[in-house]
């Protein structure tokens, strides 16, 4: 079988394998992929070709490399999967790169431009405006660019680099997710997507969510994702994700709002900025050691597992060590959990208040502190 994409040429590929199997081997060069099954991780050999500009101005941390070996990124819960075939043929999905770094495909201009320049804004060394720089705290760390075969990718700190079982929330915020240069018939197909949208403010992208009775995880993909309502936004979407009605993890919950709040005033105060169809990644730590007994975690004990816990190897293969005792998981006192701000191909300024994602951080928010009051 062969399929031309915009990228690659790739041979041998068995889709269904190659979009959603993890333990299948893959070896990419400039211009074909060869698939065999080898029960192991993904692992791809990625040759750079012809460097080419994408939008206008300088380049910033650049970097043609003729071999470089990534592997496909697991953990990514939303968005375009690598090498999945659509109706977009061609559009690449997230990749790992190891050394705490993920690689990022840039979209193409207009959408791909304005996200690698808000980067660039953002983290420049030279940045001295006071806004844009309490921006780094919420987002990712920005590490330049690099290209392959002509593709442009941003490399970007790996969230979940550090966790054993991470649970991981896509969270695409706001009442109208289509930008102010979208067409009418593009708004439209946008809000038809997930109705519930329009009242809730956001609106679940995908979800992984680790199960402590088998040791696996549950998927949870935008098509369920937009299918929630405010009627089962708690008890199917982010109460779910936080392990509502049986554990909640109120420790995490609560060390989640303290952020979410960080952020809120940052909206509330900033006049610079609008952001549509941008997400919050939410990655919060299932694994917890027996041998903690700090405050806090009682309400999940039943999620508890023991100091030899074997790690999933979904995480295995995003770098994350095997947990034991003397890990930094379990002499931690405090729940691990972390937001951050992603997607800025549509962030657009202004002179005014971006209610549109205020608002939707405000009923998340809400949410968050109903969650605080149920006793499980």
């Amino acid at each position: 079988m062969q399929q031309v994409y915009q990228y690659f040429v790739l041979r041998n590929v068995s889709y269904g394998k190659y979009s959603t199997k993890y333990g299948c081997d893959y070896q990419l060069t400039a211009t074909t992929m060869h698939h065999t099954d080898r029960g192991c991780t993904e692992s791809m050999l990625l040759s750079t070709g012809n460097s080419v500009q994408h939008g206008a101005g300088k380049r910033d941390g650049d970097e043609d490399q003729s071999q470089v070996t990534v592997t496909s990124f697991t953990m990514q819960v939303a968005g375009h999967v690598y090498g999945k075939k659509d109706k977009k043929q061609g559009r690449l999905g997230m990749l790992h790169l190891g050394a705490g770094l993920i690689l990022k495909a840039l979209q193409d201009p207009p959408r791909g431009t304005r996200e690698l320049q808000f980067y660039q804004r953002v983290f420049s060394p030279t940045n001295t405006d006071e806004v844009t720089m309490a921006l780094r705290r919420f987002m990712p760390a920005y590490h330049g660019t690099m290209e392959f075969d002509g593709v442009g990718f941003l490399k970007l700190e790996n969230i979940v680099e550090h966790y054993t079982q991470p649970c991981i929330a896509d969270v695409k915020m706001g009442k109208v997710t289509s930008d102010p240069h979208a067409t009418p018939e593009k708004a439209a197909y946008e809000k038809s997507k997930c109705p519930s949208a329009a009242i809730l403010g956001f609106q679940i992208s995908g979800m992984m969510i680790y199960q402590p009775d088998t040791g696996q995880y549950e998927r949870v993909d935008k098509i369920a994702g937009h299918k929630l309502t405010t009627d089962n936004m708690i008890s199917e979407g982010i109460g779910k994700f936080f392990g509502y009605p049986k554990a909640i993890r109120k420790d995490v919950i609560e060390i989640l709002l303290s952020k979410l709040l960080d952020l809120q005033y940052w909206f509330s105060s900033q006049r610079q900025y609008s952001f549509y169809g941008s997400s919050l990644l939410i990655v919060y730590e299932a694994f917890i050691c027996d041998k903690d007994t700090s405050s806090g975690q009682s309400s999940s004990s039943s999620q508890s597992k023991t100091c030899n816990t074997t790690v999933s190897p979904t995480s295995k293969n995003q770098g994350s060590s095997e947990s034991n005792c003397q890990s930094a998981t379990c002499s931690e006192t405090l729940p691990k959990i972390d937001v951050r701000m992603i997607d800025f191909a549509h962030v657009f300024p202004t002179p005014v208040e971006d209610s549109n994602y205020l608002d939707g951080l405000t009923n998340l928010i809400q949410h968050l502190r109903l969650l605080l009051e149920f006793e499980s």
